[in-house]
């Protein structure tokens, strides 16, 4: 595991699991991070991971950028084995207060999506 540094509007630690690179984007209620990872990023989608006990929630969320709305689209829960042993695929709308791991996830996505289409546009 190796731990590096990336700056957003701030200092954010990001670490690389098995070719998968994670950076904290908040905490639980329990203070357990919030991880999103970011090989999971496709376009305004993306996947971010906590514990709850000895499972791990799974979320798979959508950002609308241009119009500041976030969608849930599915959540899974792994047992400590990696069983999945809940999913859900109801799609619903999260209403990311700032400072949240919704927030800060979605931040950094949207961000990556205009640092993209800028540079696309320059070409």
């Amino acid at each position: 595991m190796a731990a590096i540094a990336l700056s957003f509007s701030g200092i954010a630690i990001a670490q690389t699991v098995n070719n998968s690179i994670y950076i904290e984007v908040g905490a639980d209620s329990h203070g357990n991070p919030i991880s999103l990872d970011l090989s999971s990023i496709k376009g305004t989608g993306y996947v971010i991971l906590h514990k709850h006990g000895d499972q791990t929630v799974k979320t798979t969320l959508h950002a609308s950028c241009g119009e500041g709305r976030l969608f849930s689209k599915r959540i899974s829960l792994y047992s400590s084995t990696g069983q999945l042993t809940s999913d859900d695929k109801t799609e619903r709308e999260i209403f990311p207060k700032p400072g949240t791991a919704d927030a800060g996830s979605m931040k950094i996505v949207c961000q990556g999506v205009e640092i993209h289409n800028d540079y696309s546009t320059q070409r």
